[in-house]
């Protein structure tokens, strides 16, 4: 039977030991360098996966306005909101406060709600004076009229307080065919109109 030398056990151990951690060094014997790894970070030699959400520029801004409908029986009106981007090519050769009154005209009733303006009234003119818009409709505005005067303020209203809400407005004139009339389907008209709070449901 061959005896084996326990001293050489022990040496030969220490050289299997000693040839491992070599396989695990660099070439000139220093420790190894971590990995970068693409879409990870180092920090206290571990890898921290990075946070990959993108970057978002800011989105476009964009103006946002107020529209009105009025109830189809009774003087309330109910608003809604909407934008539109300042690069819109709509605005491109109008001003907001134009296209916003445009839209008023064009929108249509949904349900109990109305819109009472004339679909073929026309923005003849909107002018700026100062902080009050000067907003010139065509007659239709004042023939499709109906309903009490009440009503009509309502539908007034609606004209007053969607160009009140864009900024750098406070008063409204209106104006009929290029003049302010003295009433509209017996209201009389005042020359300044600040924003109208009468013909709103209470809360």
């Amino acid at each position: 039977m061959i005896q084996i030398n326990h001293k050489w056990m022990i040496w030969l151990f220490i050289f299997i030991v000693l040839l491992s951690s070599a396989g695990c060094s660099s070439p000139n014997g220093a420790e190894t360098e971590p990995v970068d790894v693409p879409g990870e970070m180092q920090v206290d030699g571990e890898n921290l996966e990075k946070n990959n959400e993108p970057e978002f520029s800011d989105p476009v801004d964009a103006h946002h306005y107020v529209l009105y409908l009025k109830h189809r029986e009774q003087a309330f009106i109910f608003s809604d909101t909407y934008s539109i981007q300042k690069n819109d090519p709509a605005l491109a050769d109008r001003s907001l406060a134009e296209y916003v009154i445009e839209q008023l005209i064009r929108q249509r009733g949904v349900g109990e709600l109305i819109n009472p303006i004339h679909p073929q009234t026309k923005l003849l003119s909107l002018e700026q004076d100062g902080r009050k818009a000067i907003v010139n409709l065509s007659g239709e505005f004042v023939d499709g009229m109906t309903g009490t005067s009440e009503d009509t303020e309502a539908t007034i209203a609606m004209v007053v307080n969607s160009l009140i809400t864009l900024p750098g407005i406070d008063q409204v004139t209106l104006m009929i065919e290029g003049e302010i009339p003295e009433t509209i389907n017996e209201l009389i008209i005042s020359e300044v109109y600040a924003f109208i709070t009468e013909y709103y449901p209470d809360k």
